[in-house]
């Protein structure tokens, strides 16, 4: 297997904002990351210096990023670009839906405002791979996630305020999107593996789902554009081999920044404007759609203080990176074409690791000295409990034994999870206090603040700027519970109460990390993006982190790595629905889009296939069935069959809605009838039913 992928070679040029697509906003990054000038063309300008801990929680103005630029159509162009599909990021989400479009036999182009591909993470979550059993099998260990338990838990991690469909979708399809992955990567020389940081039997489980992808030595060299993240630099690789998929491919234009979505005169979203590299206007235009992929919002500061809790700004750093790069673009041109953004508060994800990379489950004091929380909890509970704290840090305070100490924890599976092991082992290898000792042993050597240790209490309290009276008494008052066998002051389990009495005494940094901010474009089960009615907008598509109502409020850990998960799944599904070869009902009907008022353009009056359609929806008194005869592209009429609907009540709207449908031509605008709302949405169910059939 060869690579005979060239770099483009790319003119050098400075800093530049997203000119339109980032108009008005204040598109700062509020904490560190990395990246070249090089391929930092088109980021925003970046802090490296933490997060300011001030800020607005609610506006009392709208944000300036809901004002939409000047419109620019294909006429502001001085090139047009088509293809089948036009996505927007070259990231974990955007290679992931480039090469199952071509796998699915559609031509893509992929457009990216940096010089790089954005892969990055760790590891993948999914549910119930072919890994997962075949590992399982070689160790002895029933590895098989329940999905009743990790859904229930994933949703009442997030509130129950999520889409439950699409929760749903990711456990029944992340597998079978795994496992097109796993095959894929084997033709690359790539293969799977886990960690065994994971606590099946806490009291807040964790599933099996972690899936890391490594080189060997069979790997080739991948394209120097190319990420650390082997898994998207794979899909980046195989969506340009034409050879291999029947001449269809996908092209990547980098250092091309989108600047807004562009609709036809039926409200559908044809293309987008991006700028290139050269200052020059492209229309991009994708005949089947375009895919949002932007990622999130994380730096951008006026959108995060906007839709995320003050929390986030008590973050010690912003490890997403590269800095400048998550500034909400797709999110934002999602909402100048109609879009809606999912309700609530943004989720956060979490993870304590600006500080020392191991702290435990061992106590936990702040820099008065106090303890605070139970530290036997999951990973973005430490984090929350920690970033209220004086200087939104703590630290992990334990003795001499440590090491077999926190092997104790971990056997069996009562506890684990990121940050309590090594992060390294494979699953069903013993755990040994080499593994996390290291870890503390290196911080102290590195001497960089995050790991200290003392003969006496007195001498760390002095190392680490902590009030040593409110240690001393944290420590003895831990001791006493220790003693007795049980935490009353935090109902830690006793499997993980181990006293702090022998030197030499150790504390390791506890800081918060933010990884990424989970919330998104509303969207439904075939990843259409919704306007604020959950009406679809025709064309236009969001995935991995633009996309939303799969988080909300919190993030939730039990499936470690499932917004990777996410990304891949999504993206492996988009492939097969704009390739009309997958059976995903959508939730709501693909209706005429309008401007961003809402309005239904005249235009939009025809397209429907002539034809009589039926469809019932459920009434109160059972069916209520419609007939609607389309004849040269419009809705001609619409007419209610024999119900059991109640007699002035529910026949009010059987009455009044028919002829209001056919004036909008459609259901968006049109209200129920007050006091008949059950029977006006019987009507609206059958006739978006209806209008999804009949689509031209």
């Amino acid at each position: 297997m060869s690579f005979d992928f060239s770099r483009r070679s790319f003119i050098a040029g400075s800093a530049m904002l997203a000119g339109a697509a980032l108009a008005g906003s204040a598109a700062t990054a509020f904490a560190a990351g990395s990246g070249t000038d090089e391929d930092m063309k088109f980021a925003a300008t970046s802090e490296q210096n933490g997060i300011n801990t001030s800020g607005p929680r609610y506006y009392k103005q709208d944000p300036s990023f809901f004002t939409a630029p000047a419109p620019m159509t294909e006429a502001d162009c001085v090139e047009t670009k088509e293809a089948d599909v036009v996505i927007i990021g070259a990231g974990n989400s955007g290679c992931a839906a480039a090469a199952s479009c071509v796998d699915n036999g559609l031509n893509v182009i992929v457009i990216e405002k940096l010089g790089t591909v954005q892969g990055r993470g760790g590891g993948i979550g999914l549910c119930n791979t072919k890994f997962t059993k075949e590992y399982g099998e070689k160790i002895g260990q029933d590895l098989t996630v329940n999905i009743e338990e990790a859904q229930h838990r994933w949703i009442r991690t997030c509130a129950s305020r999520v889409k439950e469909s699409l929760v749903s979708q990711w456990f029944n399809r992340s597998g079978e999107a795994g496992n097109w992955l796993i095959d894929k990567a084997a033709e690359y020389g790539v293969f799977p593996d886990s960690f065994r940081a994971y606590a099946p039997n806490a009291i807040i489980p964790e599933s099996f789902s972690y899936h890391q992808f490594h080189r060997t030595a069979d790997t080739p060299k991948f394209p120097a554009e190319c990420s650390y993240f082997v898994a998207t630099s794979i899909l980046y690789v195989d969506s340009q081999d034409a050879e291999k998929h029947g001449g269809v491919c996908a092209t990547y234009d980098f250092y091309t920044c989108a600047q807004q979505l562009v609709k036809d005169n039926q409200g559908r979203v044809d293309g987008v404007v991006a700028l290139n590299e050269d200052g020059d206007y492209v229309y991009y235009r994708g005949t089947k759609g375009v895919i949002i992929a932007t990622g999130g919002i994380d730096m951008d500061q006026e959108m995060v203080d906007y839709y995320c809790e003050p929390i986030v700004r008590h973050c010690l750093e912003n490890q997403n990176s590269p800095a400048g790069y998550s500034t909400g673009d797709g999110i934002k041109m999602g909402l100048w074409a109609g879009a809606a953004v999912q309700g609530g508060d943004f989720p956060l994800m979490l993870h304590p690791q600006a500080g020392c990379m191991f702290h435990g489950a061992f106590m936990f004091v702040n820099k008065e000295g106090q303890r605070f929380c139970n530290e036997g909890t999951w990973v973005q509970g430490k984090s929350m409990n920690v970033m209220r704290q004086t200087d939104n840090m703590a630290w992990s305070i334990f003795d001499a034994n440590y090491g077999e100490q926190n092997v104790k924890t971990l056997e069996n599976g009562v506890g684990g999870g990121m940050f309590w092991d090594s992060m390294g082992g494979e699953v069903g290898d013993p755990f040994k206090p080499e593994d996390v000792t290291s870890i503390v042993d290196s911080a102290i050597a590195a001497d960089n603040g995050t790991a200290y240790k003392a003969d006496t209490l007195l001498e760390l309290a002095k190392l680490i700027n902590v009030d040593p009276v409110g240690l001393q008494e944290s420590v003895d008052r831990y001791n006493e519970l220790v003693a007795q066998g049980v935490d009353t002051d935090f109902h830690k389990q006793a499997d993980f109460l181990f006293p702090v009495v022998e030197p030499p005494f150790y504390a390791a940094k506890v800081g918060v990390a933010l990884l990424a901010i989970v919330g998104g474009l509303e969207i439904n089960n075939k990843m259409q993006v919704l306007t604020k009615d959950r009406q679809i907008i025709p064309g236009l598509y969001a995935t991995g982190n633009a996309s939303g109502d799969l988080y909300a409020v919190d993030y939730p850990i039990n499936m470690a790595g499932n917004s990777n998960g996410r990304c891949l799944t999504w993206g492996y599904l988009l492939g097969q629905i704009l390739a009309g070869v997958d059976d995903i009902k959508a939730e709501m009907p693909p209706t005429i889009q309008g401007d961003v008022d809402g309005d239904v353009p005249e235009e939009a009056a025809g397209g429907f296939k002539d034809g009589v359609y039926e469809a019932t929806g459920k009434g109160i008194g059972g069916k209520v069935p419609l007939t609607v005869t389309i004849e040269g592209g419009k809705i001609v009429s619409v007419e209610v069959g024999a119900n059991g609907e109640t007699m002035g009540i529910g026949s009010k709207a059987i009455e009044k809605l028919p002829a209001l449908i056919v004036e909008a031509q459609g259901i968006e605008g049109v209200d129920g009838v007050s006091g008949a709302s059950v029977t006006s949405k019987a009507i609206f169910t059958a006739m978006a039913d209806i209008l999804e059939q009949a689509q031209a």
